[in-house]
């Protein structure tokens, strides 16, 4: 169809199917601006909000875990500076029940070790890295963890050197 078969057509039309016709084009028009630039904007944000929402919790979260542990001073203890880190790690590691979790200690030097940790209890294994900041010295230089499947479990790298060292 051409446009002059269409103007034909409309001029044919009586006036009141006229108005009904341009009233039914501006509602399609209407309709297709709104389904195809309104909704989508729309939708967008409403997703926005929502993964800012989730961000906010989970920054709550970790700002809880932050406030459990407390500030960490970056100063060896006193308390077991002489032994090695292979010693130290396994004291620990035994008093705090994660013997079972380490698979693997690697010592990196004197003053450094890499840990394997496998489907450990997260919350347990931060406690121990708080305390073994806290009562020996040690910091965490570098370390990953990645869901083992089971809720609150994780598999783990960890690096440790004595704080200062």
């Amino acid at each position: 169809m051409n446009a002059q078969v269409i103007r034909d057509w409309f001029q044919g039309l009586a006036p009141r199917e006229r108005v009904l016709v341009v009233a039914a084009a501006i509602l399609a028009a209407v309709a297709v601006v709104y389904a195809g630039v309104v909704e989508p904007v729309y939708g967008a944000r409403a997703r926005a909000a929502e993964s800012v929402a989730r961000h906010r919790q989970l920054l709550a979260d970790i700002e809880g875990v932050a406030r459990r542990f407390g500030p960490q001073s970056a100063q060896p203890a006193a308390s077991g500076s002489a032994d090695s880190l292979v010693v130290v790690v396994d004291r620990s590691t035994r008093e705090a029940s994660l013997s079972a979790f380490l698979k693997r200690n690697q010592p990196e030097g004197a003053a450094a070790i890499r840990l394997r940790f496998e489907n450990v209890p997260f919350d347990q294994l931060l406690e121990w890295l708080a305390a073994a900041q806290s009562a020996d010295g040690l910091r965490a230089t570098a370390a990953t963890f990645d869901p083992s499947g089971e809720p609150g479990r994780v598999n783990s790298n960890i690096v440790l050197s004595r704080a200062g060292g």
